[in-house]
């Protein structure tokens, strides 16, 4: 079995980090820095004067929690776009959102269901289940499962736990079960056996850029080559997969420059990315 340096120290760090808050004071490592970017133009102008500090008010809500136990101590960046309607009744304040999350780089994800209430000057608060926090948990969750996987072998599995977890209380609900049903088809396939080549292609893409860090292009070069045939065999089982789309959209140049002397991958990466044929044709001329 092999052993990654980082990984073990990450796996260290987190025992260390569990055993210290158990028997202390808790401690906050600020590993999330989201942006919220509300869009209320299709709000009253009434109701947009009450929701103006509304993704300020996420914002801090994201940012001044403790996500990861110090799992990492990178900074992870999470945008968020979120476009608003009102969908008030008589006895309620609520609205309708579609929502845009990603960690700026090569994960994102859409949601047109999200439905949730609240009125000014409402906190919120994550100690029980509520349809605004458990949504942003549950993505937040996501996208921080996708960032941890980074680090070593299925790393972000607790992090998809968690919004297994979240989509199951949500589909409890009655008018706010809206989309519940389709987030838990999506964190069901993120965990499927079927989806564990794509974050095992990952754990071996980032290795590979690790040994470039550790100046060993030889093992650097060997593990990325890996991740690109299991990229292109994912993509060529699924070419709408968007996951893997993505993946290679934000990491293209990346995967040429460490692979640039090798023809072969240059011609798999020719294949599977036709949109950027130009930039991989001059490395073979």
């Amino acid at each position: 079995m092999r052993t990654r340096t980082v990984g073990t120290k990450i796996i260290i760090l987190f025992v260390s980090v569990l055993f210290f808050v158990a028997f202390s004071t808790p401690i906050f490592a600020q590993t999330v820095r989201a942006q919220v970017k509300m869009i209320l133009e299709r709000l009253s102008m009434e109701k947009q004067n009450e929701l103006k500090d509304f993704g300020k008010l996420i914002e801090d809500y994201i940012n001044n929690q403790d996500w990861t136990g110090e799992v990492t101590g990178e900074e992870i960046p999470i945008r968020i776009q979120i476009f608003l309607k009102d969908k008030s009744v008589s006895y309620e304040e609520r609205y309708s959102g579609t929502f845009l999350i990603s960690n700026n780089l090569d994960a994102q994800y859409y949601d047109k269901y999200w439905v949730f209430p609240y009125r000014k000057g409402e906190m919120l608060d994550n100690n029980i289940f509520h349809p605004l926090t458990g949504f942003i948990d549950f993505y937040v969750n996501i996208i921080l499962g996708n960032e941890l996987d980074k680090y070593d072998r299925l790393l972000g599995t607790p992090f998809f736990e968690k919004a297994r977890a979240l989509s199951e209380q949500g589909m409890f609900g009655t008018q706010y079960a809206v989309g519940w049903r389709e987030r838990s088809d999506l964190i069901e396939y993120i965990l499927s056996e079927e989806r564990k080549a794509f974050r095992l292609m990952k754990d071996s893409f980032y290795l590979g850029k690790y040994y470039i860090d550790e100046e060993d292009a030889t093992t650097a070069r060997k593990h990325v080559k890996e991740a690109l045939v299991a990229l292109s065999k994912l993509i060529k089982a699924n070419p709408e997969d968007k996951e893997s789309t993505q993946f290679l959209q934000a990491h293209h140049m990346e995967f040429v420059d460490l692979l640039k002397e090798d023809p072969d991958s240059i011609e798999i990466l020719m294949r599977i990315d036709p949109d950027h044929a130009s930039i991989y044709e001059s490395y073979l001329n």
